[in-house]
């Protein structure tokens, strides 16, 4: 190699980075300054010929390419050359994944192992498969859904009924067992030839005359009698011309010196045998020269016009007379024509001799108005029992008193008081005080009932909102949401889904809705846990809310047969006031849901509705255990739209008492609207 071609080689290098360089950093070559210079003139030099000027400057040297050979050139452009690419070779292809396990499903929701069902011909089993599962339950093949889930109606049988499920996917089966006991048509059976004893089924103590059922089983077709201790001997029972073999009596307990509880014998001739039994429950019959007096305890006693029916509800520390009683429920006596029944874990008996309660109320009543409110307040001797009717379009009271007598004397109305208008009264019966408010207004939104410090009983009636100052009748609202069940069992669909988490999600989707209205908003609960049921309705109160509305989702009682109606969406209210508000959430669900069965709007006997403070319902949207529904409500942008249906019928209640508002003075006067 000459040396030209070396120095050329060693400084080409220095060249090519130096470009690669600037190519990078985008540089300039010459200098940045911060401030351009002060320009200055060029100095004149002298001219020169030009001959002179040659002579000076020598000639420029030959670049060292120039100097270079054919073959050193041909040796250079090869140096330089870029190298030639290298290829480099493929890598294997990643071997295929190995295929999945399958898994085979086969999850029975209901019913469970042991369950015990009333008598039923027909009901129905879900849960979950392999999507594309033949499943067959007792040899009967049952449809897969895509989404796995399968609902059938089946035939089932008194006594222990067995479910043999089998699914069979990909080559796969599995299979599971279910079961459980149904009862009999007609209740308990007894064995073949034997009697059985059926009531009473509970110790019960009864006042002299007091009416008492015996019913017993046994043989058909035969004669029956049945005796109670040394009380009542050899008394006859029929059978029932409708259930052969049911054999029913029954007698007034009659006034006798004997305390002890006595014990309750059928006995039974028939062709196809003869027998006796002993019913589980005694009988006691009280003194009737003294009955006994109770207090309630709880924040709220419920007093029961039967063992199962609903009527008045309580606070505590009211007086009552109790006249005996049947398992755990007490009998208490009202007047000489009502009675009723209250759970003894609600009451605290007083000592032996305690008299009866036999008030005096009326003697003085007040109405006071403040900014939320106006309350009447009646005079009593004693805290009795009460119960508070409510009409509505015109909004009306009438209150009735138990165990009570009327002494009216003074009445005073408070001028500032725009809502009551009048207050009559009258002795219903000898123990019955009736007191009849009537008001200015058309709807109601709230009251409240019960007995003051002082002992004197109070019905606190709530304005009306002010919704004619703008065109926002959410904005400072107070709605309580309460998302049904928590702590308490609820629904699981096919999947497996809860409607307790289900209920959690549209409320909160609700919640969000109602705070972007400029609403204020009360959540019950917030997780899965939460208060009771029986709570609810206290906390309610306690937040001050203006609407109650309790979330809920459906399903069914095994007698039911889904296929019998169209099923869907259902609304329950329970007090008059609450009515117009569950009216405008159906209306709202027929207007955006159509894609479910109008169920038609509900009263109902629910604790959640009972609560008088605000207008109150509860929403039942879809069915649980429907596998279709359950698919929807597991959807996120469904159960949005299922809150926004909500939101929309509080909004149109709202509006329509904007519209009754602005067109009544009294109803502006009311709420205290300018």
């Amino acid at each position: 190699m000459t040396p030209a071609l070396l120095c050329l080689l060693l400084a080409a290098p220095i060249a090519a980075q130096t470009v690669s360089t600037e190519a990078v950093s985008g540089l300039r070559s010459e200098p940045v300054h911060d401030a351009p210079a002060e320009a200055k003139p060029a100095r004149k030099t002298p001219r020169k010929s030009r001959r002179a000027k040659a002579k000076a400057e020598p000639a420029p040297e030959a670049a060292p390419s120039d100097k270079l050979s054919a073959k050193d050139k041909a040796a250079l452009d090869g140096l330089l050359a870029e190298p030639p690419a290298v290829s480099t070779p493929a890598a294997p292809p990643a071997p295929p994944l190995p295929p999945q396990p399958i898994i085979p499903v086969l999850d029975v929701v209901w019913p469970k192992e042991q369950d015990s069902l009333p008598f039923v011909k027909r009901s129905f089993v879900f849960g979950r498969a392999n999507p594309g599962a033949a499943l067959t339950i007792n040899d009967q093949p049952v449809q897969v859904l895509p989404s796995g889930a399968f609902f059938s109606m089946l035939p089932f049988s008194t006594g222990t009924f067995t479910l043999d499920f089998e699914s069979k996917f990909s080559g796969i089966m599995v299979s599971t067992r279910r079961v459980v006991q149904v009862a009999p048509p007609n209740g308990p059976e007894p064995k073949l030839g034997e009697v059985l004893a059926l009531e009473p089924a509970e110790d019960a103590e009864v006042m002299p005359g007091e009416l008492l059922a015996v019913r017993c089983r046994g043989p058909e077709g035969g004669a029956a009698e049945f005796s109670v201790g040394r009380i009542a001997r050899s008394l006859p029972m029929a059978e029932n011309p409708a259930v052969r073999g049911l054999y029913e009596g029954h007698f007034y307990a009659p006034a006798t010196e004997r305390r002890e509880p006595a014990e309750v014998v059928c006995r039974v001739k028939a062709p196809g045998g003869k027998g006796k039994a002993e019913a589980v429950g005694k009988v006691s019959v009280l003194d009737a020269l003294q009955t006994r007096a109770a207090v309630t305890t709880s924040r709220v006693s419920i007093l029961k016009s039967s063992e199962q029916g609903y009527s008045l509800f309580l606070p505590a520390g009211v007086r009552l007379e109790t006249i005996g009683r049947r398992g755990p429920m007490a009998h208490v006596r009202l007047s000489e024509k009502d009675d009723g029944w209250v759970d003894q874990k609600s009451l605290a008996q007083l000592a032996a001799g305690s008299p009866p309660p036999r008030a005096i109320v009326g003697r003085y009543i007040t109405t006071t108005a403040s900014d939320r409110s106006v309350k009447l307040v009646v005079s009593a001797s004693e805290r009795v029992a009460y119960e508070v009717r409510q009409t509505v379009e015109p909004l009306g009271f009438s209150v009735r008193f138990y165990n009570s007598r009327q002494r009216f004397d003074r009445m005073r109305f408070d001028t500032q008081d725009a809502i009551v208008r009048d207050v009559r009264w009258r002795q219903e019966s000898g123990e019955v005080v009736t007191l009849e408010v009537d008001t200015h207004l058309a709807w109601g939104w709230g009251y409240a009932s019960g007995y003051d410090e002082s002992g004197n009983f109070f019905l606190e009636i709530r304005r009306p909102p002010d919704l004619t100052r703008g065109s926002n009748v959410l904005a400072g609202r107070k709605v309580v949401v309460d998302p049904g069940h928590g702590p308490e069992m609820s629904a699981v669909g096919p999947l497996g889904t809860t409607e307790r988490d289900t209920n959690l999600a549209i409320a909160g989707a609700l919640e969000g809705l109602l705070l972007s209205e400029g609403a204020q908003v009360y959540m019950i609960r917030r997780s899965s846990d939460g208060p009771g049921l029986g709570e609810r309705p206290a906390l309610a109160y306690e937040a001050r809310g203006d609407l109650y509305v309790s979330i809920h989702n459906n399903a069914l009682p095994v007698t039911a047969d889904p296929a019998e109606t169209a099923r869907g969406y259902m609304h329950f209210y329970y007090h008059p006031q609450s009515r117009r508000l569950a009216e405008a959430v159906e209306e709202s669900y027929r207007r955006n849901q159509p894609e479910l069965p109008d169920e038609g709007l509900r009263w109902g006997d629910l604790a959640v509705c009972r609560g008088t403070y605000m207008p109150a319902i509860l929403t039942e949207s879809a069915y649980m255990i429907l596998p279709e529904q359950e698919e929807r409500l597991r959807r996120p942008e469904y159960q949005k739209k299922l809150a926004g249906t909500i939101l929309e019928g509080i909004l149109d209640y709202l509006k329509d008492y904007q519209r009754l508002q602005r067109g009544s003075r009294a109803e502006r006067l009311a709420a205290g609207a300018k």
